[in-house]
């Protein structure tokens, strides 16, 4: 297990941030929020139908976007920050020139709302999934229509993919209890039984092929060692039973952070599990965000904010 504590301990660790810094609102539940590729900017996407860009230290929007005929549920963003894609009740990614707004590609092909986007580290590959259980591989340097490759394999909704730094594995989470590592060039695939409906997973920021944190709606967060499957550390306390949210890695990979249907905003200390929390928002927290660069962390939730919090 690559983790080192961070300073202080498990009980500095533990200590969920303190003060409330930004506010930023939507007129809709704000589904989904990212840090572009150097941590400066923040993009949310919302019930509202709206994808927006922030400027997280002073408040400030930046950039609206508008296109998306219902609401928005996932967003990544190009390594370059050049672009970024966006999908959710359309049925349909949307890729945007972060600069005009204008939309470059607007991809098809699955049948019902989808849940998850994420890019390939050159951008050269784009994966989708959703209600259909399918993922659906697009080459982002062709003007094909069609996808490049449909990945099938989960008894039920993809709800969140992540593609690790440098690799071309997609690793996937499914309503079905399922987590599954798509090695593309090998044709391989792994799975891991969870036993509840996956809500949302993040590998490890220092060590992605080794381990990963994975939310689950039996109301556990679960830290996986990707080696042999094993659960190194499970934490628990939060409510979480009905809300797909976005887990997080902080400080050194010392604590992990998730929010919960009740709105809370929960901590705990890696070596031994020890959590706390604090309330962050009237309803359920969808995405927790840690600045790899500094102590903010942002929360996003169906309140129709997102907060920008401190030490």
């Amino acid at each position: 297990m690559a983790m080192a504590p961070s300073r202080g301990g498990a009980a500095d660790t533990a200590a969920v941030p303190s003060r409330l810094v930004q506010t930023l609102e939507h007129q809709g539940a704000v589904n989904v929020v990212k840090y572009n590729h150097g941590a400066k900017y923040l993009l949310s996407g919302s019930s509202d139908r709206t994808i927006k860009l922030w400027n997280p230290g002073s408040g400030k929007g930046i950039k609206e976007y508008r296109g998306h005929a219902h609401e928005v549920l996932a967003l990544d963003i190009a390594h370059d920050n050049a672009k970024f894609a966006s999908c959710g009740g359309d049925k349909a990614v949307f890729v945007w020139d972060v600069a005009s707004g204008a939309v470059l590609r607007r991809l098809q092909g699955h049948f019902g709302k989808l849940h998850a986007v994420a890019f390939s580290n050159d951008a050269g590959l784009l994966a989708s999934g959703g209600f259909d259980a399918k993922i659906m591989l697009w080459d982002m340097r062709a003007a094909l229509r069609d996808p490049l490759q449909v990945i099938r394999g989960a008894e039920s909704s993809i709800t969140t993919l992540d593609i690790p730094p440098d690799s071309v594995e997609i690793i996937a989470g499914s309503n079905d209890g399922h987590v599954r590592a798509y090695d593309v060039r090998m044709g391989r695939v792994t799975e891991d039984l969870v036993g509840a409906p996956v809500s949302g997973l993040t590998p490890s920021p220092a060590t992605p092929r080794e381990t990963m944190l994975v939310a689950s709606l039996d109301g556990k967060l679960r830290l996986f060692d990707r080696a042999n499957g094993s659960v190194l550390q499970t934490f628990a306390g939060h409510k979480a039973a009905t809300t797909r949210s976005k887990p997080a890695f902080a400080r050194g990979e010392g604590a992990v952070l998730a929010g919960d249907d009740d709105g809370r905003l929960w901590t705990w200390a890696v070596l031994d599990g020890a959590g706390s929390s604090r309330a962050a928002h009237s309803r359920a927290v969808t995405s927790v965000l840690a600045n790899p660069g500094g102590s903010e962390v942002v929360t996003a939730s169906l309140d129709g904010t997102i907060k920008v919090w401190a030490k």
